[in-house]
């Protein structure tokens, strides 16, 4: 259970915390998720936050019996492989992949305000839940990898979402981080249908010439919807010797 004095200090950079608390104090918020006033600078209560952490830590022993052991979703039999990925093997590369919640009309809302309205404020709500994701047994040795951008996304939009969770783990919480891999597809994923999110990354994502590799991976992205750009992230990776590349995604459809 974290306190709501250590979710607003959390490390947070002074500048930002005083910029964030200026904004609240004259453009006050409510938590997105239940409407409850948040901590200032945040739009996600501290009573929120801490149901999500406490689901994740709740999925290091059920896991194994409750979601499929390939793609991560809930299953619905006692098979340890859902349906999709025994009829439908389209993650060929990534060894697991664990999308930590459904992609619920909250969800929906929160993915929202912090991709397409650039709340930023989310970022460290949704680093602290990768942060203790990451405590589970067969991360502890893994290097995060972030989903490469495509290409003119941050001159476009001005930041990208995953390099700035990543940016947090590796700052605030001396996690390793290595930037390996780039993207040359510049059709945007969400814009596509399942079909052909399976083949718009397939060859556009590669290591870069010269970078040290892991011996494991965990490939970080907020949405897995066919875990099609995960598994692209994966093959590279697998191309270039890395030896173990698990894939961990805040939301899944």
């Amino acid at each position: 259970m974290i306190s709501g004095q250590y979710y607003l200090c959390m490390e947070y950079p002074l500048k930002e915390r005083f910029r964030d608390t200026c904004v609240a104090t004259f453009t006050p918020e409510t938590c997105i998720n239940c409407g409850v006033s948040p901590v200032p600078g945040r739009p996600l209560c501290v009573s929120c936050l801490n149901l999500m952490l406490d689901t994740v830590r709740s999925l290091g022993a059920a896991r194994s019996s409750t979601r499929c052991a390939k793609c991560g979703r809930p299953l619905v039999s006692s098979s340890e492989i859902c349906v999709s990925c025994r009829l439908l093997p389209s993650l060929s590369a990534v060894d697991s992949i664990l999308p930590l919640f459904p992609y619920s009309a909250t969800a929906h809302e929160l993915l929202g305000a912090w991709k397409t309205r650039g709340n930023r404020g989310l970022t460290w709500s949704f680093a602290l839940i990768i942060r203790v994701a990451l405590s589970l047994p067969e991360f502890a040795n893994a290097t995060i990898i972030p989903v490469p951008p495509r290409p003119d996304k941050i001159r476009e939009k001005g930041w990208d979402q995953i390099e700035d969770i990543v940016g947090i783990l590796e700052r605030s919480f001396g996690l390793p981080v290595c930037r390996c891999l780039t993207r040359t597809s510049r059709i945007a994923q969400k814009t596509l249908g399942r079909a052909a999110r399976q083949q718009n990354l397939k060859g556009h994502i590669e290591a870069i010439d010269g970078v040290v590799l892991p011996e494991t991976a965990i490939v970080i992205d907020d949405l897995m919807t066919t875990g099609s750009t995960i598994d692209a992230c994966a093959n590279a990776l697998n191309a270039a010797g890395c030896g173990k590349v698990y894939g961990l995604t805040l939301f899944f459809d």
